[in-house]
């Protein structure tokens, strides 16, 4: 008799236990049905848009200064679109079942209509399954580069002619890896996901805090802050104190202090926090794959964390169609990034 009573008793738990579960999923599953889901089509047949010749409109806080491009600066576009081509001579592309790799776009429309808005913010998450390391790799808009079915020209320039899909093309051309998904969010989406996760806490310098202070108020000096939304893409987007490689280490900073908030955060608050920021965020990621890595999220938390920046090299800037444009060694920056993004593992390759 007691048998049967423990016997009634374990039933009654597991199926407790397995509706909990299968009401938790559906209820994930259910969230995740709110994903702006953008499928790769590796489709380059996009129309650039033209301007009127004598339209100069440099972007929001480039300073380029002449716009008369010198000897000197042409001579060296035309090695560097030698060196270009020479880098696409190289058709390998790098990728690892232990290196996962993905890319994220924040992007903005700017003064001119782009079919997409141009990326401002290109930095890659480089999940390293061997090492048990996220490596947070910027790659420089201003970066002088290919872009398929289009003539060499800014970086950033591919996700304003083609979305994610011809900026991620670009990518794996140039710097020669394998991008296994993305997400990609605007301005607008950045400043409200800094808002539903309560702001974001980042120690300014004086510089930084002066910037902060003639925008906003507040902000007496260097210190720690709380950042809302607006006042984190101001802070992401700040050049002019230094220089558009300080500017990349800003956006780093942010992601890795937004890291250490969500150590804190538990299942529930995960749940609650998707189901208001997916709406926001557009990604390639399917259902399935969002649903396991939501899982896997708290490891990778507790893996170390890498800074990076490509160019590796400071280089000098010169001019492109009326744009600030590094030109980069390609050799020496692409296996500089194969050498951090493949640590402890032997790449496979395949065409880019």
């Amino acid at each position: 008799m007691r048998f049967f009573r423990r016997h009634k008793i374990f039933t009654g738990l597991l199926v407790l236990v397995i509706a909990t579960v299968l009401f938790a999923v559906g209820y994930v599953w259910h969230v995740l049905d709110k994903i702006n889901l953008i499928e790769r089509t590796g489709d380059d047949t996009l129309i650039v848009p033209t301007y009127a010749e004598e339209e100069i409109v440099p972007e929001e806080e480039d300073d380029i200064g002449d716009l008369q491009l010198n000897a000197e600066q042409s001579s060296a576009l035309l090695d560097a679109d030698a060196q270009i081509r020479a880098n696409l001579d190289d058709s390998k592309k790098w990728y690892s079942d232990q290196v996962f790799n993905v890319v994220l776009f924040g992007y903005d429309y700017g003064s001119k209509a782009y079919p997409y808005g141009r990326s401002d913010a290109m930095i890659v998450l480089s999940l390293n399954k061997t090492a048990k390391k996220v490596k947070i790799i910027s790659l420089s808009r201003t970066a002088y580069a290919a872009i398929p079915g289009y003539a060499n020209t800014r970086l950033s320039h591919a996700h304003g002619y083609g979305g994610p899909d011809l900026a991620i093309r670009a990518i794996e051309l140039n710097y020669k890896f394998r991008i296994d998904r993305f997400a990609a969010c605007s301005f607008d989406g950045f400043k409200q996901i800094i808002n539903i996760l309560g702001g974001v806490k980042i120690e300014l310098t004086a510089a930084e805090a002066k910037v902060l202070r003639e925008h906003f108020g507040g902000f007496s000096g260097a210190g720690t802050y709380n950042l809302n939304g607006e006042q984190a893409l101001l802070y992401v987007r700040t050049r002019k104190i230094d220089t558009d490689r300080d500017r990349t280490g800003r956006q780093r900073k942010l992601l890795i202090s937004l890291a250490a908030k969500a150590r804190s955060f538990s299942s529930t608050d995960y749940l609650k926090l998707i189901d208001k920021i997916l709406p926001l965020v557009s990604t390639d990621f399917t259902k399935t794959e969002l649903m396991t890595q939501i899982m896997a999220a708290p490891g990778y938390l507790s893996w170390n964390f890498e800074q990076h920046l490509i160019p590796a090299k400071p280089y000098k800037l010169v001019l492109r169609d009326n744009f600030e444009v590094i030109l980069m060694n390609w050799p020496y920056e692409v296996d500089y990034l194969h050498e951090i993004m493949y640590e402890d593992v032997i790449p496979n390759y395949e065409d880019a």
